[in-house]
């Protein structure tokens, strides 16, 4: 009998998703019509479905964006994580490459690939700059608020 609940459950979800075939739909009106408990519980799994239906997510306004991005808060904070964030990379990187200048021990190779991933890591960031800078100059939507 337990089974069957399972499947009867299944089948009223089925139905309310739509995702029933004609022949379960069927099914489920004919036991609708002839037992009544079928249909107390079918109303209330739809009563269920249409409450989340009508519940939507809200849209924020382009103000209140606006406002939050323009805000002190949100200014301090944004500053304060570069700062913290451009400063901890800048500590770990100089006092590896001091340990790296500094140190008989490191062999050749892990010189010579610190050296060329930090070449290729400057040779990336001066071609983002130059990118930028040519892109500013012909920013059509310069103007715009972002």
């Amino acid at each position: 009998m337990k089974a069957m609940d399972e499947n009867l459950k299944n089948l009223i979800c089925k139905v309310l998703d739509g995702t029933a075939s004609p022949q379960e739909v069927k099914i489920m009106n004919e036991l609708k019509e002839t037992n009544p408990d079928v249909q107390t519980e079918f109303d209330a799994q739809k009563n269920v479905v249409d409450s989340f239906r009508s519940v939507g997510l809200p849209e924020f306004d382009d103000k209140i964006k606006a406002d939050f991005a323009a805000g002190v808060y949100n200014k301090i904070e944004k500053t304060t994580g570069w700062t913290l964030s451009v400063i901890g990379i800048a500590l770990v990187f100089f006092y590896g490459l001091y340990e790296f200048i500094t140190q008989p021990r490191i062999e050749t190779v892990y010189k010579v690939g610190f050296a060329a991933m930090v070449i290729g890591i400057a040779l990336l960031f001066a071609s983002v700059l130059r990118l930028r800078h040519k892109l500013k100059k012909h920013d059509k939507y310069k103007e715009v608020i972002r």
